[in-house]
């Protein structure tokens, strides 16, 4: 991603690239690093011990399955962040996240490639709650599979399907 950024911000003179995450100016001193921009996912079972994919609206990946969650905001936990995404996503608010793992992925859009670092949590579904589910946002449906039928040929992340795997093994 780095190679896309050739002028420095501040004095706008050519920036020099210290490393593969690491540019610099030498007019002004401006420094900055690239670092992975968090995001998060729920692996959500149902009580027949069926896993929640959601079909993303938008590139990268539009027409994929999914895991529902989405980037964190400035200010948010990794936590907050993912109560927030499902509730956007799916029109339910949960109540107990477990944390799982994390994953490093990238993230193509718009002709930039983005590192990301994906929190991944675990929750239950209630039948209650399975039936209130709707899909909107960035998101057009969502389908519950059987843990030995997880379509991972159209799932739109690879960090997705490592963590999927991890969870199902």
């Amino acid at each position: 991603m780095q190679n896309i950024f050739k002028f420095c911000p501040r004095c706008r003179k050519k920036l020099r690239h210290l490393s593969e995450r690491l540019l610099d100016c030498p007019f002004c001193g401006f420094h900055f690093y690239l670092n992975p921009s968090l995001t998060n996912a729920v692996i959500f079972e149902n009580k027949k011990k069926e896993l929640l994919l959601v079909k993303r609206k938008v590139d990268p990946g539009a027409g994929l399955w999914d895991l529902p969650g989405g980037f964190v905001e400035y200010d948010e936990s990794g936590e907050q962040s993912a109560y927030r995404e499902i509730k956007e996503e799916l029109g339910i608010t949960i109540n107990h996240l477990q944390y799982f793992c994390s994953i490093p992925d990238l993230y193509p859009f718009r002709e930039i490639t983005y590192h990301t670092l994906c929190l991944f949590y675990t929750a239950k579904l209630s039948p209650q709650q399975e039936k209130k589910l709707k899909a909107s946002d960035d998101i057009t449906d969502f389908k519950f599979f059987k843990k030995k039928e997880l379509p991972y040929e159209k799932i739109a992340f690879k960090g997705i399907i490592k963590a999927l795997q991890l969870y199902t093994q």
